[in-house]
């Protein structure tokens, strides 16, 4: 039977998010910001759930709340987590699931540390969007024309101007071990290759380093 030689391109979104590009079952993974400012935090509706996706979430919620001019110890991050419960922004039983000592691995790693330099500048909740040609996003025998594109959009959860350019760091709440941190990485590399594009496309500043920090294991993972 006939069949269109285009139909992919004609169920492809005009615009999307990166989470749904490259790992929608990822146990974290960014809010849907549609109708943000009509509806309630998803914390404060599943307050009696605990699951790691939610607990996740408001981990990334303390990590882009935390002074970074501040010594970072564990009674900053309650301070932080006391604030943000009386906002309403999580639930009681979420706060107590985050692992407080885990923040604080990260900002004692090397990682953190280039964080922490008063040098650099740190953006952290980066929204970004930016184009992507339709071709490199669906898989067909038949591809679109070569000016098709996609808006994508996307939000880095660290972005840090250095000296050597931009450094790209996403954190991960995975619950698996330090070993097995290298192959996880690999579910999330065009996750990381499309940051990177994205910022220096917007920034128009090369990229010197895409990292993924995976909390639980307290692993880094560089992204090349």
């Amino acid at each position: 039977p006939w069949r269109y030689k285009f139909i992919e391109t004609s169920t492809l979104p005009a615009k999307t998010s990166v989470t749904r590009l490259t790992h929608r079952s990822d146990e974290y993974h960014k809010f849907d910001y549609s109708q943000a400012l009509t509806r309630k935090p998803q914390a404060v509706l599943a307050a009696e759930t605990t699951d790691g996706r939610l607990v996740g979430t408001v981990t990334h919620l303390v990590l882009s709340k935390i002074d970074l001019q501040k010594h970072i110890t564990v009674e900053a991050i309650e301070q932080v987590i006391e604030k943000l419960l009386a906002d309403g922004a999580m639930a009681e039983a979420v706060a107590g699931q985050i692992d407080k000592n885990s923040i604080i691995r990260f900002f004692e790693s090397d990682l953190g540390k280039v964080v922490l330099n008063r040098e650099n500048r740190v953006q952290r909740e980066w929204p970004f969007t930016f184009a992507v040609p339709a071709a490199e996003i669906i898989s067909s025998a038949s591809l679109p024309a070569d000016d098709e594109t996609v808006i994508v959009q996307g939000i880095i959860d660290m972005l840090v101007e250095g000296p050597k350019g931009l450094l790209i760091i996403d954190f991960k709440t995975d619950r698996i071990a330090a070993a097995k941190a290298q192959e996880q990485a690999e579910i999330y590399r065009q996750q990381l290759q499309l940051y990177g594009r994205a910022a220096e496309a917007v920034l128009k500043t090369k990229v010197c380093g895409k990292w993924l920090y995976f909390l639980q294991p307290g692993c880094a993972v560089e992204i090349k």
